[in-house]
């Protein structure tokens, strides 16, 4: 069983851990302020989706900028959030009006929201790890493209 003094050092850090996701969320997408990337994070973060993964701050920034070209006027709701020892689990809403080139599909003007599941770990106050899972399907649609079905093949 942890001791008292433990245990409140354990719950401040997590409090600590996660007021720095929310200081990240804020600035990064309610005011785009990207020069929270060099406060928050590790220069050698690592970010990771089921389609792509960055190593390094560098490749972060570059991450980063690429979808803030793509989507303006974004607002990043916090639904959930929660810590546990040096990691924070979130449940976000990312609102944003497509107005840039994504991937090769033109701007759209579209209104999109998606909801975002990310695991992060912390090291020394700083970001080291980030696992995140969103609806690209549902963004995809929203963007304005249909999904078909592949043509049998004989």
């Amino acid at each position: 069983m942890l001791e008292t003094a433990e245990f409140k050092h354990l719950q401040e850090q997590e409090r600590r851990n996660k007021k720095l996701i929310e200081h990240v969320f804020d600035e990064l997408w309610n005011k785009r302020n990207s020069a929270v990337l060099d406060e928050c994070l590790a220069p050698n973060v690592e970010y990771h989706t089921p389609n792509m993964t960055c190593r390094g701050i560098e490749e972060y920034k570059k991450m980063y900028a690429f979808y803030a070209a793509a989507f303006e006027q974004s607002h990043l709701e916090i639904l959930d959030m929660f810590g546990s020892n040096d990691r924070v689990f979130s449940r976000v809403l990312f609102s944003c009006v497509h107005t840039g080139e994504l991937n090769g599909i033109p701007a759209s003007g579209n209104e999109v929201k998606i909801q975002t599941f990310t695991a992060y770990r912390l090291e020394h106050g700083k970001i080291i790890e980030e696992y995140e899972l969103f609806d690209e399907l549902g963004m995809m649609q929203q963007l304005g493209m249909e999904l078909h079905l592949k043509e049998a093949v004989d």
